[in-house]
């Protein structure tokens, strides 16, 4: 039965990652905020429409409470949208509303939509709008006004989205944080199964370094999507300049990751065919993980992977047989690689190792 003190820690626990989740999101509010005023507004001013619904529904559909989103998606969304409201608008006159109606106008919209080539989030919008056409009541006389409302609003919300957006960078640095501690755990798990000949670590330790990749395909997302509001959005267009190291940085640490996936299989296998491996080679995988965990906070090449590649003689190691041979190699690759990610030019990094016989 949990404690007092196990129901506090729970709650500030809660209370915090809430606090998170508002600081997240703050920005994104404030979009849809804005965008649905702004839609309401224009449809009611402009076109003279009573009761836009379907612009306010639109803008904050399109938009969403998701921070650093891809203008893609909003367009997207705002397409979605609009074709469902369309094809529900059109027929809805001529066809009337019941169970066959709402039916038939969805499955002509999915249609619609996947005949744009349009992805996921536009397809189920144009549905969803669909059946909200349908379902609710036509104020007599109105012709294609929730259509124009539609547009309206996903005017607006592309209009919020590359005009104010939230920081372009934000969701990336936070994704590459995520990434290099995750890839920091793999190394050190490989490091304990090392220590303890321990296969079932070093399967453990396999099956988290496997898991960085949707981490590190998010990164690239992230950073795709910070570039494209840099590129469209005049507030944000000077702020690109950390883009390129960030990008590297991305690149080097998915090759980096890969090597260490490949070198954790090898102390797998070595453990479960009960090969010797050198005991040092544990403490070079200690020393790596602390590397890569404070990449993210370096200002240039770090000392910790210098000295580390430095470490990295084969001999010296007293490395012996393929697996150990393979272990060795492929953590100097990923020297190598995160060497490469933070600035230092390629025959650096690789003179950085001493020469493997």
């Amino acid at each position: 039965m949990p404690t007092a003190a196990g129901l506090l820690d729970a709650g500030r626990e809660r209370l915090a990652q809430g606090r998170a989740r508002l600081r997240d999101s703050a920005w994104s509010v404030g979009q849809c905020t804005l965008a649905g005023g702004l839609a309401w507004a224009a449809a009611e001013h402009l076109l003279g429409h009573v009761r836009p619904f379907f612009a306010v529904v639109a803008a904050v559909v399109c938009l969403g409470v998701r921070a650093a989103q891809r203008l893609r998606r909003v367009g997207e969304l705002a397409v979605g949208v609009t074709v469902g409201v369309a094809v529900g608008d059109l027929l809805v006159g001529l066809i009337g509303a019941g169970a066959w109606q709402v039916s038939l106008v969805v499955g002509i919209a999915l249609l619609l939509a996947v005949a744009l080539d349009g992805g996921p989030l536009l397809v189920a919008q144009s549905g969803l709008q669909a059946v909200f056409v349908v379902a609710l009541p036509r104020t007599p006389g109105s012709g294609l006004a929730r259509w124009e409302d539609a547009l309206i609003g996903g005017a607006t919300a592309l209009l919020v989205a590359a005009l104010l957006p939230a920081d372009p960078w934000r969701a990336g640095r936070r994704q590459a944080e995520e990434s290099l501690r995750e890839l920091a755990t793999a190394v050190r798990c490989c490091a304990r199964a090392l220590r303890a000949r321990d296969p079932a670590e070093a399967e453990k330790a396999l099956g988290v370094a496997r898991g960085t990749q949707p981490g590190l395909q998010a990164w690239s997302e992230a950073l795709t999507a910070g570039r494209e509001i840099t590129r469209l959005s005049p507030w944000r267009r000077g702020s690109a300049e950390g883009h390129d190291a960030q990008e590297r940085l991305q690149v080097g640490v998915d090759r980096a990751a890969r090597n260490v996936r490949v070198l954790v299989r090898r102390v797998l296998f070595a453990l479960e065919t009960d090969e010797p491996l050198p005991e040092q080679v544990a403490e070079e995988l200690d020393a790596f993980a602390e590397a890569i965990g404070s990449l993210h906070r370096a200002d240039g090449p770090p000392q910790e992977l210098l000295r580390l590649a430095a470490e990295l003689d084969p001999e010296e190691l007293g490395v012996h047989g393929l697996n150990a041979t393979v272990v060795v190699g492929q953590l100097r690759s990923a020297v190598v690689d995160l060497l490469v990610a933070v600035g230092v030019a390629p025959a650096r990094a690789r003179e950085a190792l001493p020469p493997a016989s």
